[in-house]
C-alpha cells in the first residue's frame, strides 16, 4: 500500500465552518503529536471531515437514485460494464484506492487520538465510536468488491517501505469478522439518550448512531453468509460459514435491533400520510426526516448553506442516468405484487396497457414508478409541472381543436434528446413530488433505514429455517401491510427470475427489491446470491413497456410524435427493447470472473504476498 498524505481541499468547509480560528492552528499534514487529537473540538473537526466520503447525491449528480444503471433496476444506453464482462485489470484500482484511502483517514485517528483519559466525556466517546463504524464500513465497501483483502487496522504510514508493505490478505470470513468487532465496539461507544432508549433521537438521525451501527452488521453478516452459501464449490467461497453468519444477523435482531424500538413510517404514524403511497414515499421525498423513526441515519440539505443536490431537477426533467437516455425496467415493475398479496402474470394482455400495469398494485411501484396522474414535467424546458396523463390522442377537428382536446396528454419521454429520453417509459418518481423544483434541491437522502434491518432478520431466519408466523409479523407482513399489500401465505412463482429456491425465500428477495429499489442494494443482492446469470441471455437485458401500435402508451402519442417512435427499438411482441443493438446476446457477464474485480496491478507488483481475483489471473491489459 502506498503512502498516502490527507488532502484537506474537501475538509476545510467543514473545519472552518466549525472553529473560527482554525487557521490559526497547525495544519494537518504537521500534526504536533502532542497537542493534535486531545480535545473534544479537535476530535469533533476531525470525525466530521470523514462524512463527505459516505455515499450521498453530490450537487451535479444523480447518485444512488441513479446507481442501480449497475443492475436489472435501470436499462442504459451507456450499459454498465462490468455486468457485459468488458472490466479489465485496471476497473479495480479507484474502488481500490477509495477504501484503503478512507481507511488511512480512519486509523489516522486512533493513531493520533491522544484524549487523556479523565477528559474523555460522553461526546467525545460518541465521536471515537463513529470511528469504528467508519473503519467497518470502509472495509465493508472493499470486502464486497475484493473478497479477501489486507484488514487496514492500525495506521500504515510508517510501514512505507517494500518490506514494510508486504501484508498479506486476510480470507474473506474473517474480514467480515474484523468488521463486526469493529462494530460491537462502536456500539460500546456510541450513546443512549434518557429521552429514548434508542440513539438516533440525540442527533434526530444526522449522526452515525446505535442503529446505523446494528443495520451495517445485520448487513454485513447477510452478506457474507449468502456469499459462501451461494458461491460454495466455485473458486470464490473456499469455506461455507453460512450458519454462522446467518445466527450472527438473527442475534443482531433479537439482542440490539428490536429493543432498541423503531418504528416503521406507516399511514397511521405519520401525520401528512394520507395513503400508504404517501407513507413509504415521504421516505424520499422530504427535506426533514427528523421526525421519521425510520429514517436512522441520514442527510440533511440547505441551500442557505450551500450544500444541496440536483435531484428535483434532474428527477422531474425525465433523467434516470445523466450519462445518457435510460430508464426503469419492465423488470422492476413486474416484481411488485397486486394488493391482495398475489404475483402478476406480465404475460397476461391487460399489461399492454400502460395504465393497467398500476392497477391495484402495491403502493411502492406506484411511489417508484412515474405513472397516469403523478405531478410530472414532460420536457426539461417548461415551466411548471403537469400530471403525467397516458390517454389515446384525438386527432380530429381544427388545430386549435386538436390543441385543446389533447392539452391534458403528458406522456412519458420516449422521443426526446440526451439524458432526459427514457428508453423504457418508466421514469422515477421516487423523490421528487414535495420536492418539486427547478434546479437545486434539498430532498434528504436516507442511509440507513429501519426497513433494511427487518429485511435482513427475514433472509437470515428464512436460511436458518427458522422462519415462522412471528417473524413474518415483525418483519415481511409489516413491510406489506405499510404499502398496502395484504401477506399471504408465499407460494412458487412461475416467472419469478430466480429457480431453485423456496416460496418464502422467492418473496423475501421479492420483498428486497421493491422495498429497497433504486437505493444502491440491488447490485451487492445479484452479487451474493450469485445471480448474474439471470442476466445473460436476449431475455436479460430487459424490456421496457409495450409500444405496439394498438397500445394506449404508442396512442397517447399525436401523428407526428408516433412518426418519431419508429426509432424506439423493440421486440418482435412490440415491447420496448432499447439494448438489442448494444447487447445482442444479452449482457456477457463472466460468472468465473466478474463476481469480484481484479486487485489492481500496482498493488500486486508491491505488495507480493496478495494474490489476483479468481478469473483475472491470466487476463492481459
Amino acid at each position: 500500500m502506498k503512502k498516502k498524505i490527507i488532502i484537506l481541499t474537501a475538509f476545510m468547509g467543514l473545519m472552518l465552518s466549525a472553529c473560527s480560528d482554525f487557521l490559526d492552528r497547525k495544519p494537518l499534514t504537521q500534526p504536533d503529536n502532542t497537542t493534535f487529537l486531545s480535545g473534544r473540538e479537535q476530535v469533533e473537526n476531525y470525525i466530521n471531515a470523514l462524512y463527505p466520503a459516505l455515499p450521498a447525491p453530490a450537487q451535479y449528480g444523480m447518485g444512488v437514485r441513479g446507481e442501480e444503471v449497475n443492475s436489472d433496476n435501470i436499462l442504459a444506453e451507456k450499459y454498465d460494464m462490468r455486468l457485459n464482462g468488458e472490466n479489465n485489470l485496471f476497473s479495480g484500482s479507484s474502488d481500490w484506492k477509495k477504501g484503503y484511502e478512507n481507511l488511512r483517514d480512519v486509523n489516522y485517528f486512533f493513531y493520533y487520538y491522544c484524549v487523556p483519559e479523565i477528559e474523555e466525556t460522553a461526546e467525545i466517546q460518541s465521536l471515537r465510536g463513529e470511528a469504528y463504524f467508519l473503519r467497518a464500513y470502509w472495509h465493508f465497501y472493499l470486502l464486497t468488491r475484493f473478497g479477501d483483502i489486507p484488514i487496514m487496522d492500525d495506521f500504515w504510514d510508517g510501514n512505507a517501505t517494500v518490506a514494510g508493505l508486504q501484508i498479506p490478505a486476510t480470507k474473506r470470513s474473517d474480514v467480515a469478522r474484523f468488521i463486526l468487532s469493529d462494530l460491537k465496539a462502536a456500539i460500546g461507544e456510541l450513546p443512549e439518550t434518557r429521552a429514548s432508549l434508542f440513539s438516533r433521537s440525540k442527533y434526530q438521525g444526522l449522526r452515525i448512531n446505535k442503529e446505523a451501527a446494528i443495520i451495517l452488521a445485520m448487513r454485513v453478516a447477510l452478506y457474507e453468509g449468502s456469499w459462501e452459501k451461494y458461491h460454495k464449490g466455485t473458486e470464490f467461497a473456499k469455506e461455507d460459514n453460512s450458519a454462522e453468519f446467518y445466527q450472527e444477523v438473527l442475534n443482531w435482531g433479537d439482542q440490539q435491533l428490536f429493543p432498541a424500538g423503531l418504528t416503521l413510517n406507516t399511514k397511521d404514524s405519520d401525520k401528512e400520510a394520507i395513503s400508504a403511497e404517501d407513507a413509504f414515499a415521504h421516505l424520499f421525498n422530504k427535506k426533514d426526516l427528523s421526525g421519521i423513526q425510520e429514517a436512522v441515519f441520514w442527510k440533511k440539505y440547505s441551500l442557505n448553506d450551500g450544500i444541496f443536490n440536483a435531484l428535483g431537477g434532474l428527477l422531474s426533467s425525465g433523467v434516470v442516468n445523466t450519462d445518457g437516455p435510460a430508464g426503469l425496467s419492465k423488470s422492476l415493475v413486474d416484481n411488485y405484487l397486486y394488493t391482495d398479496g398475489t404475483f402478476i402474470d406480465p404475460a397476461e394482455l391487460k399489461f399492454k396497457d400502460f395504465n393497467q400495469m398500476f392497477k391495484d398494485r402495491d403502493a411502492r411501484l406506484l411511489a417508484t414508478v412515474m405513472h397516469t396522474g403523478c405531478k410530472y414535467r414532460s420536457n426539461a424546458g417548461a415551466t411548471a409541472s403537469k400530471p403525467m396523463n397516458v390517454r389515446a390522442y384525438d386527432p380530429t377537428g381544427t388545430k386549435e381543436e386538436i390543441k385543446l382536446k389533447n392539452d391534458d396528454i403528458v406522456s412519458p419521454s420516449l422521443n426526446g434528446n440526451g439524458n432526459s429520453k427514457n428508453v423504457t417509459g418508466f421514469h422515477i418518481r421516487m423523490g421528487i413530488d414535495t420536492t418539486y423544483v427547478d434546479g437545486n434541491s434539498e430532498t434528504a437522502i436516507i442511509m440507513f433505514r429501519y426497513a433494511e434491518g427487518l429485511l435482513c432478520y427475514a433472509e437470515a431466519a428464512a436460511e436458518l429455517n427458522k422462519y415462522d408466523d412471528n417473524v413474518a409479523a415483525k418483519t415481511i407482513k409489516a413491510l406489506r401491510e405499510r404499502a398496502g399489500v395484504k401477506y399471504i401465505t408465499p407460494t412458487t412463482d412461475p416467472n419469478f427470475p430466480f429457480t431453485g429456491i423456496s416460496p418464502v425465500i422467492q418473496e423475501i428477495r421479492r420483498e428486497r427489491r421493491s422495498e429497497l429499489a433504486l437505493q444502491g442494494f440491488r447490485l451487492d443482492d445479484l452479487m451474493r446470491w450469485a445471480g448474474a446469470g439471470t442476466l445473460k441471455g436476449i431475455d436479460g437485458r430487459g424490456r421496457g413497456a409495450y409500444l405496439g401500435k394498438e397500445g394506449i402508451l404508442y396512442r397517447s402519442f399525436s401523428p407526428e410524435g408516433q412518426e418519431s417512435l419508429k426509432l424506439v427499438l423493440k421486440d418482435n411482441e412490440g415491447w420496448m427493447d432499447p439494448l438489442q443493438q448494444y447487447l445482442p446476446n444479452g449482457y456477457l457477464f463472466d460468472l468465473k470472473r466478474d463476481y469480484l474485480l481484479p486487485i489492481p496491478q500496482d498493488e500486486l507488483q508491491l505488495n507480493r504476498q496478495l494474490r489476483q481475483n479468481p478469473g483475472w489471473e491470466n487476463v492481459s491489459e
